[in-house]
């Protein structure tokens, strides 16, 4: 195995310049659309990687390979300051390979700078620390690989060499953004491979570094490759396009949204009992936020007001458990052995303690239910009923499974008394509607003609809590 060790100085200061200009085109840089003017950016940390325990070198096929962690600050970035991973691969002027950035003249000679997330010798280093592929040869294990395209928030590469017990090879992921503690990315799907549930792709292992006294970061994951594996998201939009019913596969997925659940109710430990009025009045905080900051909302603020009156008023004090906590159809990939569900970090940019709390397992219902609507529409379902036959499978199959997936497991007599129908309906609509108006606020900073999207969903949870009351 590699060993990994604290770099004694961060990387020269031409490198810090580089990536200040370099990191705010990336379609990773935590601070999105602002510009290098408005971010500052400075080297925290650098991490290298040696062949030996206490060895001078830290070099890989084609290059050294060092991990820069580097601080970002600024009224761009989300809270204020956010770490971000940038792993480099250097090598000499001459030897430009995938990912080159720039070549930069240091006190030790220039250099030709790589983005270790698209270069050969950075996926090995990170490989070699997680301990995978003892006994592999350097260019076997990483023969073939290549990035997954399309990614926003971290860097995945396919590693069809990394030995799993499937066969099918690796995934590794690199962590753009990085937090100190336990990472939820680490913790839940080691958790669910451990209790021998296949709904995720099987954890093989994951890089983890010491960035404070008795304080661990995560920088990378590994997992299975899943085979013959779709994008959620993408081919539920094929159908819809096709006019295909979606209905069967959305059922099935229901299924495995349920039996997630059910085992994480066993593999994690259990979460506190929820107060009703913090609850809601989280929901009412972040309703209040979308009203101000989206003027098609103001018209509709009694009626969330009421709607959320109601929710207060008859929310017992459930048990919460881990959940996913960003479930959606990009979430999740279909392949040859059916559903994998995956991506447990949440949103990157918030704290991991917010991200890691624990819920209600509604609120990833609530988030598969929004992304029917998307599909639908990105999609360009003709059928107008697409999206309601997908949602009407998806729930009938969940909830079905979730009684009989907790019967099996003996759960049923050790969780709270479960929600009566009205109440489970009434949570849901809460949750989705908490959805949709994010997504309203969305669309209206970034895409005003999708506006009308999340907007017809607020409405039709209100028109049914009124025809409710």
């Amino acid at each position: 195995m590699t060993a990994v060790r604290p770099a004694a100085d961060v990387p020269d200061p031409s490198v810090g310049d580089l990536l200040a200009a370099w990191l705010p085109g990336r379609r990773w840089f935590p601070a999105g659309g602002a510009s290098g003017a408005d971010v500052r950016v400075e080297p925290w940390l650098a991490v290298t990687f040696d062949d030996e325990p206490g060895g001078a070198g830290a070099s890989g096929p084609g290059g050294d390979v060092v991990v820069v962690l580097t601080e970002l600050r600024g009224a761009g970035v989300p809270g204020g300051s956010s770490v971000a991973q940038v792993p480099l691969v250097l090598t000499d002027p001459a030897d430009r390979g995938p990912g080159f950035i720039a070549e930069v003249h240091t006190a030790a000679g220039s250099v030709a700078v790589h983005d270790g997330g698209a270069h050969p010798a950075a996926w090995l280093a990170l490989l070699r620390a997680t301990g995978a592929g003892d006994g592999v040869p350097d260019a076997d294990l990483v023969a073939g690989g290549h990035v997954v395209a399309g990614e926003q928030s971290n860097t995945s590469v396919v590693l069809p060499g990394v030995p799993s017990p499937g066969s099918s090879g690796g995934m590794l992921k690199i962590l753009r953004t990085v937090t100190p503690g336990p990472h939820p990315d680490v913790v839940v799907p080691r958790a669910l491979t451990r209790a021998g549930w296949d709904g995720v792709p099987r954890f093989l292992g994951a890089l983890q570094v010491t960035t404070g006294p008795g304080v661990t970061t995560a920088l990378a994951v590994l997992s299975e490759l899943v085979p013959q594996a779709q994008d959620g998201f993408e081919l539920a939009c094929e159908h819809a396009g096709h006019g295909e019913s979606f209905a069967h596969l959305a059922a099935d997925l229901g299924r495995t949204v349920a039996e997630l659940h059910v085992v994480l109710r066993q593999a994690m430990p259990p979460g506190p009992l929820l107060d009703p009025g913090t609850f809601v009045g989280g929901l009412r905080r972040r309703a209040a936020l979308a009203v101000a900051e989206a003027p098609s909302l103001a018209a509709r603020e009694p009626e969330i007001d009421a709607l959320l009156d109601d929710l207060q008023g008859r929310l017992p004090r459930l048990r919460l458990q881990t959940v996913h906590g960003d479930l959606h159809l990009g979430q999740a990939l279909h392949g040859a052995t059916g559903w994998k569900l995956l991506d447990f970090e949440g949103e990157p940019q918030r704290p991991a303690a917010e991200r890691t709390a624990p819920d209600l397992p509604l609120r990833d219902v609530a988030g598969m239910v929004r992304s029917f609507a998307y599909a639908a529409a990105v999609g360009g379902a003709p059928d107008p009923y697409w999206e309601a036959e997908a949602v009407h499978a998806f729930l009938a199959r969940y909830r079905a499974s979730a009684d009989a997936s907790a019967a099996v497991s003996g759960l049923a007599s050790r969780r709270p008394p479960e929600l009566d129908p009205p109440t489970t309906d009434a949570v849901l609509a809460a949750l989705v509607l908490d959805k949709a108006l994010y997504e309203v606020v969305y669309e209206t900073r970034q895409r005003p003609r999708w506006v009308h999207i999340p907007l017809s969903a607020v409405d039709r949870v209100l028109g049914r809590a009124r025809h409710a009351r």
